[in-house]
């Protein structure tokens, strides 16, 4: 801790040696190669906006990204703001954000790695720290999320396999050689890389976000292990075993100041990235489980007369005003189809408006039922917050689940008494017991339905309401979780747990002749398949959950409630 104060109170006392140019109410320091782009009188950032010159490409309570299109380059403007007391703070103690990524994306492009190139960084002309800026030069490329999630997703399964293996090659000697420079990014998402994809189909990554990477000696094994655990964080969800193995042989190759173990090392070095990585996502999903519930760059708050609550920040105001100003109106106006209606609640599709169009949407009103739930919402949790937090919790952990857009009450006395929950509609989706009413569900859809079981629970997940009416399969066979007022989040998962859950999913089925004997080993056996082994076989597993389902049916029939 003393280090790094010590290193941040050396840069912000170190001369830059550039150029100082004032430009209205800013201060810059001017690169060489900025001042060829800008000129003598600097960047005119206010100049810029007011022209409409500055576009923005990216925008939250942090930051704003502006890209300007110059006579001379296309340069990227990034606008750092100060959120709260505490990054007040911290910037008495340290150089501003755009100076430290401006020096540090210097000396990685002197180390030889590729970074943004700096034209300038700049400051209001204040003795008070404040806003900063940073003025980069424009690349052919984009974000290597973006890439990802559209033009990756959209291709041909064989060009994907092939593009994938190349990107794999490309991330691993990517973070080898920053690793070697002695370079350590705390951030090393997708997010900060940018990707260049040329016709030699030979991807080229650049790093972004620099202010905090750490600049020292070649990582040692223990510091590569944690900076690739953060990396992997992402790719553990999302890339199979066979692409996280390959991206780990190659980056081992590669590395220049690691000796290459033998083979047995290297597999248990693999082994010990991958629960690295698995320890890392947990305390990452525990950390941002509160930030479900306040105002923040994600989400905002909401309130008209006498309901209140939060939204996701893309969905304009005005889509929400009459919603909000009467939320019971919704359920009886034309064009709204109502899905269920019973003692506890109403659920109701319809549209909503948005600026790409009209929006399918859900909204499921939870009804009081006594005089005391207004009490209990009050101090505790009300059934709607937490259907809107473990909504956002499991699509955080990569599971699926409609994305919640708004959760609100309407309060009287000041107390929360009807709740509303408004998510995304799954398009074309059937419960999956309706789906095994008429026949016999898809194995495939069986199948997935089981890998996505596996990976809720590997990922601390437990589902307490596990029923057949609580998945919904979209498109006739992608599973979907709804209904999440039952889910917790914990650490581990035992077996007993796991046999359990899974023992009320059955127990759901026992109505539905068409869902066999055979069909249920062979989830059981897809469901066991789908992660690491476990001390247990698939016989006593077996023998786990047909024992709970028998307990389940012995309970609902003593307290005369029906499966399902």
């Amino acid at each position: 801790m003393l280090a790094d104060l010590f290193h941040k109170l050396a840069t912000l006392t170190r001369p830059t040696g550039l150029p100082v140019v004032r430009a209205g109410r800013h201060v810059w320091r001017v690169a060489p190669a900025g001042a060829a782009v800008f000129g003598r009188d600097g960047p005119q950032l206010d100049r810029w906006v007011a022209d409409g010159l500055a576009v923005v490409v990216k925008a939250n309570p942090a930051r704003t990204v502006y890209r300007v299109e110059l006579p001379a380059a296309t340069v990227f403007v990034k606008h750092c703001r100060i959120t709260g007391p505490r990054a007040w703070a911290r910037e008495w103690i340290r150089a501003p954000k755009a100076r430290l990524e401006f020096d540090n994306a210097t000396t990685l492009r002197m180390r030889g790695v590729p970074a943004i190139e700096p034209l300038a960084w700049g400051a209001n002309d204040t003795r008070w720290p404040g806003e900063s800026y940073l003025i980069t030069r424009g690349v052919a490329a984009v974000p290597f999320l973006d890439f990802l999630e559209t033009e990756f997703a959209a291709l041909p399964p064989a060009q994907q396999r092939a593009t994938g293996q190349q990107l794999t090659v490309a991330l691993a000697e990517f973070f080898a050689r920053l690793h070697d420079a002695g370079i350590a990014h705390p951030d090393p998402h997708p997010g900060n890389l940018l990707l260049e994809m040329p016709a030699c189909r030979v991807p080229r990554l650049t790093l972004l976000d620099l202010h905090a990477v750490r600049l020292g000696p070649p990582l040692s094994w223990p510091r590569s292990l944690a900076n690739l655990a953060l990396f992997n964080r992402f790719f553990q969800l999302r890339a199979t075993r066979p692409e996280r193995a390959r991206f780990w042989h190659h980056y081992r190759r590669t590395r220049a100041s690691l000796p290459l173990p033998s083979h047995l090392v290297l597999r248990d070095q693999a082994r010990e990235l991958e629960a690295e990585t698995h320890a890392s996502n947990l305390h990452l999903w525990a950390k941002r489980e509160g930030r479900w519930l306040g105002s923040n760059r994600t989400l905002r708050r909401v309130k008209r007369g006498d309901v209140r609550g939060l939204a996701v920040r893309d969905v304009p105001d005005y889509a929400l005003r009459s919603l909000l100003e009467n939320p019971d109106a919704v359920f009886a106006q034309p064009g709204t189809r109502v899905l269920k209606d019973s003692k506890t609640s109403t659920v109701a599709a319809f549209e909503l408006p948005s600026p790409a169009g009209p929006v399918p949407v859900v909204l499921k009103r939870v009804n009081v039922r006594t005089w005391a739930e207004p009490f209990k919402n009050f101090f505790r949790r009300s059934a709607v917050v937490r259907s809107w937090v473990n909504g956002h919790t499991l699509r955080d952990r990569g599971l699926p689940t409609p994305r919640p857009l708004a959760a609100f009450h309407r309060y009287r006395r000041g107390l929360p008494t009807e709740g509303y929950l408004l998510t995304e509609m799954v398009p074309d989706a059937v419960p999956l017991d309706a789906a095994a009413a008429p026949g016999t569900v898809p194995r495939d859809a069986l199948a997935a339905l089981a890998r996505t079981l596996r990976a809720m629970h590997d990922r601390g997940v437990s589902h307490r309401d596990l029923k057949a009416s609580n998945v919904l399969l979209a498109r006739g066979r992608d599973p979907v979780l709804i209904d999440l007022v039952g889910v917790r989040t914990v650490a581990a998962i035992g077996v007993a747990r796991r046999a359990k859950e899974l023992a009320r999913l059955s127990a759901s089925f026992l109505g539905a002749p068409a869902v066999t004997r055979a069909e249920r080993l062979r989830f059981l056996l897809a469901y066991l398949g789908a992660g690491p082994a476990f001390q247990v076989g698939w016989k006593s597993w077996w023998e786990l959950v047909s024992r709970a389902t028998a307990d389940k049916v012995a309970r609902n029939r003593r307290a005369g409630r029906a499966l399902g």
